[in-house]
Order: C-alpha cells, then structure tokens, then sequence
C-alpha cells in the first residue's frame, strides 16, 4: 500500500512517548533506539511544521495514586514501582531535543494505543485528518498498537521504518530477540495489512512534493 500526500493539512505527525524516561540516557526505562532515530524526528518535525501538517505529541503517564495503572504495573517494574512514567514529574516530558512547539497538543495516554481513552479521535476529526504518520517509541507496543487502532478507524497509515524504535527483549518464555529483529518483524507485520513503511526520506518527499487540491 502506498498512500499520497495532496495536502498537508490533512495530515498529522504523531510523535508516540518520546518521554525522558524513554529517551535521555540512563532513563530508567530508556530505549537506545530512541535516542539514536532523534535526528530523523527533528527533521519530520521541521517539514511537517514548515508544509502546515498537525504534530500531535503523545506521553505515556500513570498518577501517583496508581488508579489508572491497571496491569501495566505487572508486566513493567518502573511502571510498577513507580521510579518511571509518573505523571507531572520530569519523566513524562517529551525529551528536550523534540519540545513542541506553543499550542501543538500533547495527549497523556495511560495504556500503549494512543486512541485508548484519549481524545485523539475527537481532535484528528475536528481537523479533517485522514492521514496518520507514526514516529515515536516503542515500535511493537506503543507504535504498534496505535497504528492498528487508527488503520482500524480508516485513517491512512505510513509508519516511518528509521524514525520508530523498539529495544531487546529477553527470553521470558518465547526465546530472547534483538531490537533489530523486532524492529523488522514489526514492519513486516504492519506491511500485510496496517500502514505503509516508509523511511524519513520517503515520507519527506511526499510532503515537499505535494500539491493542495482546490476545494
């Protein structure tokens, strides 16, 4: 599937948890592959931003009184003890190199999809998008899971391949992977019948090359 880019204003760039906690280095639940795709975000921020298209920011959070932790504290031990995504402390700050910019929205997400009881529908809806590029971390989870829930909602998906990172897993009964190899069959998945792949270049010439249609 390839989808094309008419008109930017039609077209948001989702920045999925690119949070302290994940990001800046030493982060107690960092994600390197994060830190390292930085430059490929900044400049689809710079494009996105310079061709009109909406940046929407999201920021994964749990408060302090744990009521909307629900399992998520099980399966991840910061989350669980709390020494990582507590809202309205530092961590849950998008990482300084990718701040938005005044007025761009940033949605507190308590579980992976960014949809999941958010007002992220409500706010793509009210701005006529109905094209979705996904950025962000971590690329089978959060990212992932979010652009299932948009291709479900008949948004087009194009879900950048260098600008999505994920991180190793270790064996917890399915065997051990590399973030390599998870980043490469999560886009394979996600190319059967979810979103298109596209790389930073690809997805910023489809937005230098687009063209406006007269309404």
């Amino acid at each position: 599937m390839k989808f094309v880019i008419d008109d930017p204003k039609k077209v948001a760039l989702l920045v999925i948890d690119m949070e302290n906690d994940f990001v800046k280095p030493g982060a107690p639940m960092q994600v390197p592959m994060a830190y390292e795709m930085i430059p490929n975000v900044k400049m689809l921020l710079n494009v996105c931003r310079e061709r009109g298209a909406t940046v929407i920011y999201t920021t994964h959070v749990h408060g302090k009184d744990r009521g909307d932790m629900g399992l998520m504290g099980d399966f991840w031990a910061p989350i669980g003890n709390q020494t990582a995504l507590v809202d309205h402390t530092d961590g849950i700050e998008i990482y300084k190199d990718l701040a938005p910019n005044e007025g761009e929205l940033v949605i507190k997400k308590h579980r992976y999809s960014a949809f999941y009881n958010t007002d992220l529908e409500t706010q793509l809806r009210n701005r006529g998008i109905e094209t979705l590029i996904i950025t962000g971390t971590v690329t089978n989870m959060c990212c992932d899971s979010t652009a299932r829930d948009a291709q479900f909602r008949d948004y087009n998906v194009i879900f950048v391949s260098d600008a999505t990172g994920t991180m190793d897993h270790p064996d917890l009964g399915a065997g051990s992977m590399k973030a390599e190899e998870i980043q490469k069959s999560t886009l394979t998945s996600l190319s059967m019948c979810i979103a298109e792949i596209a790389s930073t270049k690809e997805v910023i010439d489809k937005l230098e090359n687009s063209k406006v249609i007269a309404r």
